[in-house]
Formats: structure tokens, sequence, C-alpha cells
């Protein structure tokens, strides 16, 4: 059984970006059910332009402009939610045609709570570098809980959690995707994985360009995408790139195991003497048992003497003994005469 999909875009006066993001999600080869823009105090004709785009899948919500990142914002697209997932594109990113087709191939499953996909960055010299991250891979998750390992539209949520662990944290200054997606992970969302990148992701934060040549760049992005001898070109780089990130992580995972086989065996080492003290310890445990022993037969003894001469102290006989021994003496004497 095939799915819906709700994809969402929260926007704050990046008309141009955001408009681009909408393309590319309604482009989708398996289209979304449902595009929720969140305009987050926009003043610069953003719903006008979305609106413009006459997609019955567009749906507008204009809303006062929200502290900060306005997360709570989003949370009105996760009651609106017409699709069994969801997942939020920011303004300034792009999906590649399959993007839905890919995830959604793990979601008709029935079997998950949580799709990610791999995707890569777009350096503001068109550089390309992969990120992604499978949370189902143990230590991969555990990096993940240390740092978000995972741009927004690379996490498909399950609508029906979302909402049960309470949605988009507004209270957050930053990073409270990363914030909802461990909330899901600890109420035992099953998670998967496409390794396929389909998602461009252009850094907001610390993307020193002008915004003219922000705009200009996406463009050409969205053009190539688009087209489909340029897609296929595209593929074979979004895959070297994996593969260059692969390569990374296997050179970082050979120095762990290294590292970490070095300490196993320094443990053994350790391990081999500790052994070693302890059969040492039992040993003079055993001699001093065996003493103490000794020195309580010897006290034993020394009682049963301390005893009998008591008992022969008690009879009288040294007194008797004292008393007799000068009379002896005498008569000897006068037997010698």
């Amino acid at each position: 059984m095939s799915i819906g999909f709700t994809i969402a875009i929260p926007t704050h006066d990046r008309r141009e970006t955001a408009l681009l993001a909408a393309r590319s999600a309604l482009a989708q080869s398996r289209g979304p059910e449902q595009l929720i823009v969140l305009c987050d105090g926009c003043g610069d004709g953003t719903a006008e332009a979305m609106r413009a785009l006459g997609d019955e899948r567009v749906e507008v919500v204009e809303l006062e402009k929200g502290p900060g990142y306005a997360y709570a914002h989003r949370n009105i697209a996760l009651e609106r939610a017409r699709g069994e997932a969801i997942l939020w594109l920011a303004d300034d990113d792009l999906l590649l045609p399959d993007h839905l087709r890919r995830i959604g191939k793990l979601w008709d499953t029935g079997r998950f709570d949580l799709v990610l996909s791999d995707g890569v960055v777009v350096h503001p010299d068109d550089a390309l570098e992969h990120f992604g991250s499978d949370w189902s891979v143990p230590v991969l998750r555990a990096a993940f809980e240390q740092a978000n390992t995972n741009p927004m539209a690379s996490v498909s949520v399950r609508v029906e959690l979302a909402r049960a662990i309470g949605g988009w944290d507004g209270s957050v200054e930053r990073a409270a995707d990363w914030d909802l997606w461990m909330r899901a992970l600890a109420a035992g969302a099953r998670c998967a994985a496409s390794r396929e990148p389909t998602v461009l992701h252009f850094r907001a934060s610390g993307r020193e360009q002008a915004w003219p040549l922000r705009v200009r760049q996406n463009a050409a992005w969205l053009e190539r995408i688009e087209d489909r001898a340029a897609r296929r070109e595209l593929r074979l780089a979004l895959r070297r790139a994996r593969g260059e990130r692969d390569a990374r992580v296997a050179e970082r995972i050979a120095s762990l195991e290294q590292h970490y086989a070095a300490a196993r065996d320094e443990l053994d080492v350790q391990g081999r003497a500790l052994v070693a003290a302890d059969a040492r310890v039992a040993e003079l445990h055993e001699r001093l048992a065996q003493l103490d022993a000794r020195h309580a037969a010897a006290e034993a003894a020394g009682a049963q003497l301390a005893d009998k001469l008591a008992r022969i102290e008690g009879g009288g006989w040294w007194r008797l003994r004292a008393r007799l021994l000068p009379l002896l003496r005498l008569l000897g004497r006068r037997g010698g005469g």
C-alpha cells in the first residue's frame, strides 16, 4: 500500500529560494499529497507567489512572525498534514525528483517510523560534500546522539508518531529538528535509510554570499536537476561524493578499531597481572589461615597447661613439700651420723 506524503516549507522573507524549493517538491516523480508553506511573518510577497503557482496541492498559511526560527509554527503543518509521513523542507534546499519515490519504497513496507535519505551540501563554489547518516546502525546513531548528522529535509517522520511525542518544541532556540528526531528515537521509532543522495542542502548559516548570488546558485541547480541529461551527470557526482565520504568513514572506523584493539591488548595484559596478583593474595591468605590455626592450637595447649598447674597448686602439694623438705634433710643428717 502506498502512503501519502506531506511536505512543509517554513520560510521568512525568502520568496525566491522558497519558490525554487516548492518547485522541487511539486516536481517529484511520486508527488506529495500536500505542500504546506508556513509564512513566518513574510512581508515580501511569498504567500502570493506560492498561490500563483496554481497547484491545488499548495496550502499557504500566513502567520505572525514567531520568535527566532519560529519552530512552534511547524506544528501547524503537523496538525494539518493529510499524508501519513511528513518532511520539512528548508526554504533554500532542493529535492531531486526521485526523493519521495526512493524513500517511499521504505515507507510502503509499513515497518518504519523514521526514514532518512542521503544528500550533499552544495558549497558556494558548487563543490559537493556528502551528508547523511543511517541511525539504525548503532555506531552512527551514537554519533547522531552527540550532534545532528542530518539536515531537516533528509528526515521524514510518521505523522502519528510526531504528534504523539509533542511535535516541535517552540522553546528551543536552535536545532529543534534534532530535538524532535531524538525524541522520536527515544520513543522507539523504527528507522531506515535510503543510501541514494536525493537532497541538495545549501547552508543558511555561514554562507557568505550576497542574496542575488544565492538565488542564482539555487536556480542553476534546480535547472540542473530538472534536466534529464544533466541529472544523470549529477547523479554520478553525488555518488562520487558519497564514495569519498564512505572512504573517510571507513578510514575513521579502521583507525578506531586499531585503537580499540590496542586498548584491548593492554587490558588483557593488565587482566593477566590482576589474575596473578589475585592468586598471590589467595596464597597469602591461605598461609595466614594456617598460622592462625597454629596460633589457636598453641593458645589451647597453653590453656590446658595452665589449668593443670592450677589444679596442682590448688591441691596443696607445694605447701606440704615446703614443710616436709627441712624435716627430711634433718633426718638424713642424723641417719648419716
